[in-house]
């Protein structure tokens, strides 16, 4: 019988790029642990499920933590390593929650994907392994989210369905964003998807700032 190699030797945190030594039991139920201990016990974990938009849909932290910096550090500064660690300690809970469901991450303008190297929330969620599908586009650009005021916010994005939606028809869908801000996108995002007949419609958001985007 071949026995798992689980040798301890230091690893570089992705998140913090301190050394650690991962424990046996990491070693065992992560085979490559690549956020140290420290990082993991200051994600925040909300876990609270609101309706939005008539959307059943789970926050998974809220905005104010070190969810936040590193968010800024990959958007901003074209951080992809960090692509793995924001839905790492959620895995087990998602897994539980969503079984059989499709990722369909919301959509970014073209403008930010082609400065940045590439789309954020699809490498989230290929680097945590989760089944996803590009089923939505936005074809018009404007100032972000965080610069508007609340009234503002609930402009049309120009979202649409792409080529690949109709592989969704039928299909248990979960509507993934980082932050809800105003809800807009999630909103008309929501419009376009019930468009191909899913079978149901869930939402998933990393960082909870629905509240305050609607002061």
């Amino acid at each position: 019988m071949k026995l798992l190699d689980i040798t301890r030797k230091p690893v570089c945190c992705k998140a913090c790029f301190k050394d650690f030594t991962p424990s046996f039991s990491r070693m065992l139920l992560e085979k490559e642990p690549f956020l140290c201990d420290e990082c993991i016990s200051e994600i925040q974990k909300e876990l609270v499920v609101k309706d939005t938009f008539g959307v059943k849909t789970t926050f998974l932290s809220n905005y104010d933590g070190i969810l936040k910096n590193w968010l800024m550090n990959y958007k901003e500064y074209g951080d992809i390593m960090l692509a793995p660690c924001f839905l790492h300690v959620f895995l087990p809970l998602l897994r539980l929650k969503f079984p059989g469901y499709i990722y369909v991450p919301l959509p970014s303008a073209k403008e930010r994907i082609e400065h940045r190297g590439f789309d954020h929330l699809p490498e989230m969620l290929k680097a945590s392994n989760l089944p996803y599908c590009l089923a939505l586009e936005k074809v018009s650009d404007g100032p972000e989210q965080k610069t508007l005021k609340a009234s503002k916010r609930f402009k049309s994005k120009g979202i649409r369905l792409t080529s690949k939606a109709h592989e969704l028809e039928g299909k248990k869908i979960v509507l993934f964003d980082d932050v809800m801000t105003s809800g807009s996108t999630f909103e008309q995002s929501y419009h376009e998807i019930c468009q191909i007949h899913p079978k149901k419609v869930v939402g998933l958001i990393l960082l909870d700032n629905f509240d305050k985007g609607m002061e």
